[in-house]
């Protein structure tokens, strides 16, 4: 007889299925649409296992050898993810001006990372999807709900105690860069503590103002790098007009309009959590 898996893993098991499929597309055809659907797939497993490995507290290694395989994909679908963000903002801010170096500096890297990434995901192995499945699968026997309430909730609580960085009068970018990333991985797991039939940690209120703080962290964030990008591209040029200048101007004056409206959400959310 089949042993009769819990919710848990059957949410596991229905993000892994498409992520093997976002997979097998992007071996045959690499489309960064897709290459930012298998990262959200990537966070949603590593967040899985880290629950599990609270659960299994005595596995320490869980969290990190069954996603170790993963790390690289991750790391090079993130670099994707960002290239969009500096072009989204670049689209943004250009006006109708053009900016033909720039452009061209644009779809050189584009061709030149994509390669790379491609490269990368189809010289995988693929048995590591398979010990993958098999060590989630494992694990995830005999779960039941107070145990993944309780190991959600100790995931929780130790993101907001390393995003302890409320007493700070001003957020620093690293500061910024962790609030998102950390608030992004409180929503899944509120998310997975929902989809399994447990209460959410926080309220609808708070999650309403965790979702306004995150669109303005990800605006923050998408002008940051592309404010960066194309400081760099400027470093390399020493002869750029004038709309250059300007352009950056705009970028770095828009980054500290964001900045600061970013530190007033934190401040009136994070007493909250």
């Amino acid at each position: 007889m089949f042993k009769k898996v819990s919710p848990l893993f059957q949410l596991f098991e229905k993000q892994y299925g498409e992520a093997r499929s976002l997979l097998t597309a992007l071996n045959k055809n690499f489309r960064s649409k897709k290459a930012l659907e298998l990262e959200e797939k990537l966070v949603f497993i590593n967040v899985y296992l880290h629950i599990l490995n609270k659960i299994h507290f005595q596995e320490e290694r869980l969290k990190f050898e069954s996603f170790s395989g993963f790390k690289a994909i991750e790391r090079s679908l993130r670099r994707i993810h960002h290239y969009k963000l500096v072009m989204a903002a670049f689209e943004e801010e250009k006006g109708k001006v053009g900016f033909a170096s720039y452009e061209n500096f644009l779809i050189s890297e584009k061709k030149a990372l994509y390669k790379e990434v491609y490269e990368l995901i189809i010289s995988r192995p693929l048995d590591i999807w398979e010990k993958l499945y098999v060590a989630a699968y494992d694990y995830s026997q005999g779960i039941k709900p107070l145990m993944i309430n309780t190991a959600t909730q100790q995931l929780i609580n130790e993101e907001l105690e390393y995003l302890n960085v409320g007493s700070k009068e001003v957020l620093d970018s690293q500061s910024m860069r962790e609030v998102m990333e950390g608030l992004q991985i409180v929503t899944v797991v509120e998310n997975i503590n929902v989809a399994v039939g447990l209460n959410p940690v926080f309220t609808a209120d708070i999650h309403q103002e965790m979702r306004k703080l995150l669109h303005v962290l990800a605006s923050w964030n998408k002008t940051s790098l592309f404010a960066q990008h194309l400081n760099h591209f400027l470093s390399d040029n020493e002869q750029v007009g004038n709309k250059y200048l300007e352009l950056a101007k705009k970028a770095r004056d828009k980054r500290k309009r964001l900045a600061l409206e970013v530190a007033s959400l934190w401040d009136a959310l994070y007493p909250k959590l």
